[in-house]
């Protein structure tokens, strides 16, 4: 109890600098706000003009569309905003920065996490949450124990599938140069989750269900929610977020044990 209370503690103090470092540089912190928006606007403006040229996409409508892509959003904008440092693990590992951590009396991991909040995040995070709800109201979709259950465990579990992926991917620094570039080609694949996965072809479904499980961070769900899926998505959700999170700690535990810092 006394290292669970530990933990609290630790991870408060983490998210108060964050808090602190974002309001020094207000101006910086506008900007970042600004681009996510326009960033995510993007994307959001180019699937709604497909689906509206073709009067749906994959046999979703309009609002199934804003359904999926703001509950695919929302768990972006939750990892972004605290646990976004796994994107650092390439600077740490050839700049020889984990070696802070090493030394101090916390897990490693829960340190790289801790290190970076990026509270801009939470603006987008609360204007995907409001377009989820707004498309639920309009999908006749009843706000219910049921559904805050479900939503409580899809928020956990598509976090922990987003960012155990992402961590996977960065843990290849350990071994090669340039294994950013390789997570931030997943990444960018991750884009084709926002999209009803449905119509693409078997092969890419296959791959976005069961080798890049991106389909629980928004299909699925999205398909449980709108009838188009059945009570399997239930268990889904946790086994993805299970299989992720279980090769992502295989990958990071072997990366920390060949680290030997720069050698300068």
């Amino acid at each position: 109890m006394n290292r669970v209370v530990y933990y609290l503690r630790l991870w408060k103090g983490y998210q108060r600098r964050g808090f602190l470092e974002m309001t020094q540089y207000p101006t910086d912190t506008v900007i970042m706000i600004i681009s996510l928006l326009l960033r995510e606007a993007a994307g959001f403006i180019g699937i709604l003009a497909i689906a509206y040229a073709a009067g749906g996409l994959g046999g979703w409508g309009v609002y199934e569309i804003c359904l999926m892509f703001s509950m695919c959003a929302l768990v972006e904008s939750i990892s972004m905003t605290f646990l976004d440092n796994v994107w650092e693990i390439n600077r740490l590992v050839h700049q020889g920065r984990m070696d802070v951590f090493l030394v101090r009396p916390a897990p490693l991991f829960f340190q790289v996490l801790g290190d970076v909040a990026h509270y801009p995040a939470l603006v987008s995070m609360v204007i995907y949450a409001g377009t989820m709800i707004f498309s639920m109201a309009q999908l006749g979709i009843g706000f219910s124990a049921g559904l805050f259950l479900f939503m409580a465990e899809y928020l956990v579990c598509g976090v922990l599938v987003n960012t155990g992926i992402y961590t996977i991917f960065n843990s290849l620094n350990f071994w090669i140069i340039q294994g950013e570039d390789v997570a931030v080609l997943v990444q960018t694949c991750r884009e084709f989750a926002k999209y009803p996965i449905g119509a693409f072809p078997g092969i890419i479904q296959t791959v976005f269900t069961y080798v890049l499980p991106f389909g629980f961070v928004g299909y699925y769900p999205a398909s449980y929610l709108t009838g188009k899926a059945g009570n399997w998505v239930l268990a889904g959700l946790p086994l993805s977020a299970a299989g992720v999170c279980l090769v992502a700690a295989i990958f990071w535990n072997l990366g920390t044990r060949t680290y030997d810092s720069t050698g300068t």
